[in-house]
């Protein structure tokens, strides 16, 4: 009997799918025992599951430490030239002794200003952003670093200068200090203790009256060129004249905190604008008072309890 032609085709499919599935198996078991084969000649291996210890936990936790950033970031300002006064190395940010007839000049890095000191003295030419003479002369040198909203600020046991531009020298002692100010326009913050008086310019002029009678611990500008006598009647480098800056500082610093604290909450007794430029006024007044107080403490050489509350005060006004 003849069957049908699609029952035909319908074996055949069958027959071909039964000799390929076949084939495909045969292959899978050859490959399956030549495996086999070459598991048998390798030597048997035993993995367990890796637990991690506490120490690489923590430390693939632990934030990425900072110290290689820290170690290789460079100094405010270096050393750049000497004459029997401190070595290329020496760290300007430490007080450093200047021998008599000594001078070295430091370039602060972020602004490239140039500062000149003579000896004998002892200055610390990087702290902060106020450099400290407590004896010896700072000078300022012309050109470098000179930029708008850019100034040197240097302070002693008698008072702080700032200027933008010029040729001005400050000197420092426990004694009395002096500001000759050749050219440019500078900027002098008195302490309360101190009063100021002018000083002859080459041989000049006796001293005026009026200098010393322009209230104390306020900026005075100082043009062109002029000399300036900055004295107390006591010492200025012992422990009362520390604690009389300190308690200057304090006072300063709270002044601050004052302003912030109305601007914050928006005290609508006074304009906010009038708020806002009193407040940089008191952080210039906090910054010169509590940099005059750190070169008092120095001179005194004040307990630690001291350098504390200076620290305290510091922190608070710049906040």
């Amino acid at each position: 009997m003849r069957l049908p032609s699609a029952v035909v085709e319908r074996r055949a499919l069958g027959v071909a799918f039964a000799i390929v599935g076949g084939a495909l198996v045969g292959c899978r078991e050859g490959a399956s025992d030549s495996r086999d084969a070459s598991a048998e000649g390798a030597p048997s291996v035993t993995t367990t599951p890796s637990t991690p210890n506490a120490s690489s936990t923590s430390s693939a936790l632990a934030p990425p430490s900072h110290a290689i950033d820290d170690a290789a970031s460079p100094p405010p300002c270096r050393v750049m030239t000497a004459e029997n006064g401190p070595s290329p190395t020496a760290d300007a940010t430490t007080w450093l002794d200047v021998p008599a007839k000594g001078s070295f000049t430091v370039k602060i890095l972020e602004s490239g200003r140039e500062l000149r000191f003579e000896g004998p003295g002892r200055v610390r030419p990087c702290a902060d952003d106020v450099t400290l003479v407590a004896d010896g002369a700072a000078i300022g040198l012309p050109g470098a670093g000179e930029a708008p909203g850019s100034e040197q600020w240097i302070a002693t046991a008698c008072g702080v200068v700032r200027w933008a531009s010029g040729v001005h020298r400050m000197t420092g002692a426990g004694d009395g200090c002096k500001l000759q100010s050749s050219l440019g326009t500078a900027h002098l913050f008195v302490a309360d203790d101190v009063v100021v008086e002018d000083a002859p310019l080459d041989g000049g002029a006796a001293p005026s009256a009026e200098a010393g009678a322009s209230p104390a611990g306020a900026w005075r500008r100082i043009d062109a060129k002029r000399a300036l006598r900055l004295r107390s009647k006591r010492p200025l480098d012992d422990v009362a004249a520390a604690k009389t800056a300190l308690g200057a500082c304090e006072r300063a610093a709270q002044a601050v905190q004052a302003l912030s604290a109305q601007m914050s909450a928006g005290d609508a007794s006074a304009p906010i604008g009038d708020l806002a430029s009193g407040s940089v006024a008191a952080r210039g007044v906090a910054r010169a008072a509590c940099a005059l107080a750190a070169v008092r403490v120095s001179l005194a050489g004040s307990p630690p309890e001291e350098q504390k509350r200076l620290d305290a005060a510091s922190a608070r006004w710049r906040r």
